[in-house]
């Protein structure tokens, strides 16, 4: 029986933009696209509750979350993590501090006024259809949604605890040239808990799906995560 992959995608705030990438999957896998709900009073609470749906339609899925659908996962997987059979995280940040971090660095390298595309992409992601994606992304941005859920729950959050305290295996994805969740986020997750697995993709920003190459490296990565968990 093939598994049930739950891909979530980052914000919060955005819509769906992870299925052209990793539709691939579906040749071996379930693989479920979706929206996280949207609006000016949406809670966390609210955005499990939708997963939850997902999830129990979706008997022992793996949740595949990008940077704020990681946050999104482990949330999920603290409350329920009895009905996943794994979780992967590509890019992610797991604190508030973490999450801050963001613009100290921007500000030390003098990007506070760099446009987006310096930010989020390296210049072979532009070739790639990045500046495409990024420009999509920002003009359908719910700004609502971010600052809802920054208020109620960003700008608190430690999910480090329930990173550590999690039984099943976690595939920890990152990219060597991210800006918005450099390298020594990420490495600092395997420390706590022996069941992460990481994988770096060298020269790939936060968004390392995009360019073909590095997207055949995470694909194989799930690929074999998958079928040895």
């Amino acid at each position: 029986m093939r598994k049930n992959l739950i891909f979530l995608h980052g914000g919060p705030g955005f819509r769906d933009y992870l299925q052209p990438y990793f539709h691939p999957l579906s040749d071996q896998f379930r693989c479920f696209f979706y929206s996280q709900a949207r609006g000016p009073s949406v809670t966390i609470d609210d955005l499990v509750a939708q997963l939850l749906v997902h999830v129990q339609a979706r008997p022992e899925a793996v949740l595949v979350g990008h940077s704020w659908g990681g946050v999104l996962a482990v949330e999920f997987a603290r409350r329920y993590e009895n009905l996943l059979s794994g979780v992967a995280l590509l890019c992610a940040g797991l604190t508030a501090p973490q999450w801050h971090e963001y613009t100290d660095d921007l500000e030390r390298l003098g990007l506070q006024e760099a446009p987006d595309e310096q930010l989020f992409l390296v210049p072979e992601d532009i070739p790639a259809g990045g500046k495409v994606l990024l420009d999509k992304l920002m003009a359908d941005f719910s700004s609502e949604t971010f600052e809802s859920l920054y208020r109620s729950y960003v700008k608190s959050m430690d999910l480090l605890p329930a990173l550590a305290a999690l039984k099943l295996g976690v595939t920890n994805i990152f990219a060597e040239m991210d800006l918005r969740f450099p390298p020594r986020i990420p490495r600092s997750f395997r420390p706590l808990n022996p069941r992460i697995v990481d994988h770096e993709i060298k020269g790939a920003g936060h968004f390392p799906f995009l360019q073909a190459r590095h997207r055949e490296e995470i694909l194989k990565i799930l690929r074999m995560a998958l079928f040895t968990s």
